[in-house]
């Protein structure tokens, strides 16, 4: 009877042990599910204008978060700004469309990005050492496919010179974009915005990396077959990460996880003239309550950093001098 009595006790004891185990074990991984990112960034979208940007000094009407933001006046105020939240957030790496009228002022954070200028003069830019990505390719806009013949020759510069390609479709513009702005909006439409328009570019230039501006939201299903065809095709979650509600953004985020694709997601702002989108971006990635902290490491700097082949010591620099700084 004494014999049974301790075994009792022994199995009731390792019982309790198991469950104590198995619910620290839960809070650990829940607390470690709701921890901040705090390292480097690479944010792979933004715009410098020049003064006469229809843009400037625009109020974002609502977004489908029910949110306004109030423009910046003049292409000064946008720079200083924008610089002001690289610092302020841990951007060490931008992709800035037309970024040569800032790389001055921030040189190794800058990347240059270009797409209106024809095929020589991109390539005399590269030639420079004043181009580093074809970006914001956006024939969306005008209606146009990215394997129209006019289109290609980009792809092909690309290939040639080894840069990336950042390539717009939707969300284009605000949210109801075309009724708001149809003088520079009036071109895009919504059966144009697939991702699969790539295929055909991805198949005659297949070493080009091309990453897909605004995630291709909310075409998810094609998405996934495209970067299941080709795995030299990334995306940005630029504009979707602050224009969504957040549970949208949620479940378009867990599908492509879901389907294997968390390697190829990177952060982006494309804060245009509202340079406070670049924290509501990074808060909204943090706010993906099912992440863990190393996929939103994964999006909001690693996969960049992959993408953009920087080298293991540039990576190692970004780590240690922002590791664990409070934003």
């Amino acid at each position: 009877m004494k014999t049974q009595f301790w075994t009792f006790l022994t199995i009731l004891f390792l019982l309790i042990s198991c469950n104590n185990q198995t619910k620290n074990k839960t809070t650990s991984l829940a607390d470690k599910n709701s921890e901040h990112y705090n390292g480097p960034i690479i944010d792979m979208h933004i715009h410098a204008f020049t003064d006469g940007n229809p843009m400037l000094g625009m109020n974002h009407p609502p977004t489908l978060r029910g949110r306004t933001y109030k423009g910046v006046s003049s292409s000064i105020e946008q720079k200083e700004k924008t610089l002001e939240s690289f610092q302020n957030n841990g951007i060490v790496k931008a992709i800035v469309t037309s970024g040569q009228m800032w790389f001055d002022d921030a040189p190794e954070t800058i990347l240059i990005a270009d797409a209106n200028k024809g095929i020589d003069e991109l390539r005399n830019q590269y030639r420079e050492g004043k181009l580093h990505v074809i970006a914001e390719m956006s024939p969306f806009y005008e209606g146009t496919l990215a394997d129209d013949e006019s289109i290609l020759p980009y792809f092909k510069l690309a290939e040639e010179l080894n840069i990336p390609v950042g390539f717009h479709i939707l969300p284009g513009g605000p949210n109801y974009g075309f009724h708001l702005m149809p003088e520079f909006l009036g071109g895009m439409r919504t059966y144009n915005a697939n991702p699969l328009q790539l295929e055909n570019v991805l198949v005659k230039y297949p070493n080009v990396k091309v990453y897909i501006m605004h995630g291709a939201w909310p075409y998810i299903e094609d998405l996934k077959a495209l970067m299941y065809a080709h795995p030299n095709v990334y995306i940005d979650v630029s504009v979707v990460n602050w224009i969504l509600p957040q549970e949208e953004l949620n479940t378009y985020l867990k599908s492509l996880i879901n389907a294997g694709f968390g390697d190829r997601i990177m952060f982006g702002s494309d804060q245009m003239s509202w340079p406070q989108l670049i924290r509501v971006g990074i808060e909204s990635i943090n706010n993906v309550e099912f992440l863990t902290l190393e996929q939103k490491e994964d999006i909001l700097y690693d996969n960049a950093a992959k993408f953009l082949n920087l080298s293991d010591k540039e990576i190692k620099m970004h780590k240690e001098n922002l590791k664990n700084t409070p934003k």
